[in-house]
């Protein structure tokens, strides 16, 4: 496939729709504890992904994450958090734009995302932040984690089979 030029009216368009459909899905539709927040706006990273470069795909779960942050705030402002959605970004462009869909790639892409960003490095902010130690952050969100890993799994998986990306790709 031909490489976007990233000035277009295509990029602009569908990355400003996929990015408030992130923040609607990040901060309206999403539940909210003090270590752990329930949400399905991985789907709409894993389409930025599979449309848009990696580079691109991070800048946008960033800008999207700290949307939410600032427009609807449930709990303090943490820069780390930022860190947290631009690798889960990249991480899924790597893996998946360009790339033809395989089952491997989704399970590697899950599992880096919620066993390494969203469990290590999210844990590592919430004991920067409240001090919690790291028996009680592990033994909260690693069995959450588990359960995330194989909704993103199953989730991705159908969508990417389910939705007709080949459309919006450019050749």
């Amino acid at each position: 496939m031909k490489e976007m030029r990233l000035s277009s009216a295509y990029v602009v368009a569908g990355m400003s729709v996929l990015i408030a459909m992130q923040v609607v899905l990040g901060s309206f539709l999403s539940i909210q504890f003090l270590i752990t927040k329930i949400t399905f706006s991985f789907i709409v990273t894993a389409i930025m992904a599979r449309l848009f470069p990696p580079r691109l795909t991070a800048a946008a779960t960033t800008m999207s994450s700290l949307i939410g942050m600032l427009l609807f705030p449930k709990f303090s402002f943490f820069f780390g958090f930022l860190i947290t959605a631009g690798l889960t970004g990249y991480t899924f462009g790597k893996l998946f734009y360009q790339n033809p869909v395989a089952l491997w790639r989704i399970l590697l892409a899950s599992f880096i995302v919620t066993m390494g960003w969203n469990l290590l490095l999210n844990s590592l902010w919430l004991h920067i932040m409240y001090g919690m130690t790291w028996n009680v952050l592990f033994a909260t969100r690693i069995p959450q984690e588990l359960i995330s890993f194989v909704i993103y799994s199953v989730l991705i998986t159908v969508i990417f089979r389910v939705f007709p990306f080949d459309r919006f790709m450019t050749k």
